[in-house]
């Protein structure tokens, strides 16, 4: 199940068919689901689909987000199991699917597959390198440090799983625009099911710049403190929180001018330590102005 916005997805369904065939008489039980959620920039993904006997294509006619998109595909699989992959994904592995397809018939119920960038060129230029730096440090992570915490990394970019869970329980439509979905979700998944990392990796060829990465995170902060006010039993934990939470005493003229200067020294900086560091504490500014919005609705 392929969410597409703005991506050339024709490399991902290249693969996935190529590796479908391997399969013999099982590659013919898959179906390849994509759904366009309303691009502005066109790729001839409808001709693409069209060249792929597996490949079904729809879509949207204006950008419906995130989880509308995922519970359209969902309603449309037919499969016993689901596999869910962004379209700027692509598998390291040629037996890819063939792990999935093993692990499927062992009757796993939940199989996180994992990120990496082994297929990024080294030699990305500095503006691009942050969020390689960042992911590497905070999504791009070996099975076995993602399965002290099954639900914190799961990622809807590259999961399989049953279903029926699935269809017990859907992504939840309060979350909208970008971000934290896949995590509330995963944490409602990991109540009532077992939640498995192994390393079956795709590379994200999606590589932003260090402003686009700022914006994303910008632009996820509502949903974020929605996550926190869903589940705050097992989103307490984290320092950003913590610290987050004290500083909803602070008054929003200030939060606004710590946000105004670490904004500014974020955009002025090029050593990936300290950009980290400012791009997090900014984070929390922004998140402790959310939470205190929230708190005096």
């Amino acid at each position: 199940l392929i969410p597409v916005y703005n991506w050339d997805v024709r490399p991902l369904l290249e693969k996935l068919s190529a590796q479908c065939a391997m399969l013999g008489g099982d590659g013919e039980r898959v179906e390849i689901i994509v759904i366009d959620d309303g691009s502005r920039e066109r790729f001839d993904t409808a001709v693409a689909a069209e060249q792929f006997s597996l490949v079904i294509y729809e879509e949207f006619p204006v950008n419906r987000g995130r989880v509308a998109a995922r519970n359209t595909l969902l309603d449309k699989a037919k499969g016993e199991y689901v596999l869910f992959l962004d379209a700027d994904m692509l598998p390291d592995h040629g037996d890819f699917i063939q792990i999935y397809r093993n692990l499927a018939n062992s009757g796993h119920e939940i199989v996180c597959g994992g990120i990496s960038y082994l297929q990024i060129k080294e030699d990305v230029d500095t503006d691009h390198d942050f969020y390689l730096y960042k992911s590497k440090k905070t999504e791009a992570l070996p099975a076995k440090t993602r399965n002290r915490t099954p639900w914190r990394y799961l990622f809807t970019s590259n999961i399989m799983l049953r279903r029926d869970i699935v269809d017990s329980i859907r992504f939840d439509s309060r979350f909208t625009g970008y971000g934290y979905e896949d995590i509330e979700w995963a944490i409602r998944l990991c109540e009532m099911h077992t939640i498995k990392h192994i390393n079956n990796t795709c590379s994200h060829m999606g590589v932003m710049n260090k402003e686009q990465v700022y914006r994303n995170m910008c632009d996820s902060i509502e949903n974020y403190a929605l996550l926190l006010t869903l589940h705050p039993e097992q989103t307490a934990g984290g320092g950003a929180v913590r610290i987050a939470g004290k500083l909803t005493f602070v008054s929003v003229s200030l939060l606004n001018c710590l946000d105004t200067v670490l904004s500014k020294i974020f955009s002025s900086i090029t050593w990936n330590p300290l950009l980290f560091l400012v791009f997090q504490c900014d984070k929390v500014v922004l998140l402790a102005r959310a939470l205190k919005a929230k708190a005096e609705v």
